[in-house]
């Protein structure tokens, strides 16, 4: 049922994608904006973006966003396989969000894995998936899949402001500079710029009130090296190794395949300490472990590996939420989905996950209800979607030595549970 004219996406990576698919049953047009190519054929389509800090790990993909993403785009997963992905021989504990991470604090199961009465039969919001694979992959993937649908396209340009009605109260489109400049119209506007989304500024710039925002600064470092490992230089029967941070360690080690017979070894530090960026600095803090049956599994496995490429970093400094449910008035014709809502902390795997869940919520909610009033009504749906996740991640930073818990960026010994979760 097509409901909208021209629909426009802020952004084109993950949350955009899924946006645009999400939006292309009930939109005549879509058109999806990024200052970076969208490349969908050759080399470059499954290279690393200058926009994806974290695009040299291995994705952990949680199993309640393959189910999203597979329900958005049917037939995905085997795509992902024919792209390189490696499945899963099991659901394995995992290092970071295995039964055996303190979650003091955050909320128990409810009917759902989000607690908002979907299907207690839903993956839980913690499930591994059943792939191994890294962004590029799953985004290149994603990317051309999404730029197949009918009426999809993509134009390359920074957006630099919104258009709006004489009385400021309607967004109408977007300016753009760069690339294609000039001014794109629209019915609807989805800000999927993530991190660099100024749309809080501009919504105040048009006489709106700021959303309140919370977050937390754990200051998290990654180093991951690709590897080709020797034949059997794996434990039998052993996909992946790891080592979780300890009270003797703030490092997070991990040895994960990612296809084409590599693997990747991947180191992340909190709270300021950052792993080495060079191979033999990695090698060199996987023999001092602490956990001598860990390490001895790691030397053995990595004992003649040869790097594919250079290693890769990045850092983030943990979670932040902009709260944008909790307006009473705002402009019509504008909704937040994805990293614009509400970005998580990468060491626990939930920012594509809660994306496509938000996505598929704005593709339900215009099947449901349509476009009028979107933009009152989307953002609190959202909102309590997020409620979980987001509890789960800030309860465990709460742990990390350091941690810091913020609102409007000011620094508070705790911060407030929300109003929306739970309730839809």
């Amino acid at each position: 049922m097509t409901t909208l004219e021209h629909s426009i996406v802020m952004g084109g990576s993950m949350a955009g994608l899924l946006a645009a698919a999400a939006l292309a049953p009930h939109s005549a047009r879509v058109t999806i904006v990024d200052r970076d190519p969208l490349p969908v054929d050759g080399p470059d389509a499954f290279a690393p973006r200058r926009g994806v800090p974290q695009g040299g790990t291995v994705h952990r993909l949680l199993a309640l966003g393959e189910a999203r993403m597979e329900e958005l785009l049917p037939g995905l997963r085997e795509e992902l396989l024919a792209a390189g992905a490696v499945p899963r021989a099991a659901r394995e504990a995992d290092t970071v969000l295995d039964e055996a991470t303190p979650n003091e604090g955050a909320p128990a199961a409810a009917d759902g894995p989000l607690g908002t009465g979907e299907s207690a039969a839903a993956p839980g919001i913690d499930e591994p998936g059943t792939l191994w694979l890294t962004r590029p992959v799953l985004e290149g993937v994603v990317r051309r899949r999404v730029l197949a649908l009918p009426g999809v396209e993509a134009v390359q340009g920074a957006v630099g402001g919104l258009l709006t009605s004489d009385d400021k109260r309607t967004v109408t489109g977007v300016q753009l500079r760069g690339g294609d400049a000039g001014e794109l119209h629209g019915d609807l506007v989805v800000d999927a710029a993530g991190r660099s989304s100024r749309a809080a500024t501009w919504v105040e710039g048009l006489g709106f009130e700021r959303p309140r925002t919370l977050g937390t600064r754990v200051h998290v470092a990654y180093t991951s090296q690709r590897l080709r490992l020797r034949e059997g230089a794996m434990p039998e029967g052993a996909e992946s190794l790891g080592q979780p941070a300890t009270g003797n360690s703030p490092f997070t080690i991990d040895l994960e395949p990612c296809g084409a017979d590599e693997h990747i070894l991947s180191i992340a530090g909190t709270a300021r300490h950052q792993p080495p960026t060079d191979l033999e600095g990695l090698l060199d803090m996987v023999a001092l472990l602490p956990e001598r049956e860990t390490a001895d599994a790691l030397d053995s496995a990595l004992e003649g590996a040869e790097p594919v490429g250079e290693p890769s970093v990045a850092k983030a400094a943990g979670a932040h939420r902009q709260l944008w449910e909790e307006r009473t008035d705002g402009p019509a014709g504008l909704v937040h989905i994805g990293d614009s809502a509400a970005m998580f902390t990468p060491l626990y795997g939930q920012g594509m996950t809660m994306a496509a869940v938000g996505a598929v919520a704005l593709r339900d909610t215009l099947t449901g209800d349509g476009a009028d009033g979107l933009a009152a009504r989307f953002p609190r749906l959202l909102g309590a979607l997020l409620a979980r996740a987001w509890e789960i991640t800030t309860s465990r930073d709460a742990q990390i030595p350091g941690a810091e818990m913020l609102v409007d960026g000011a620094v508070v010994e705790e911060l407030p549970a929300s109003e929306a979760a739970f309730a839809v």
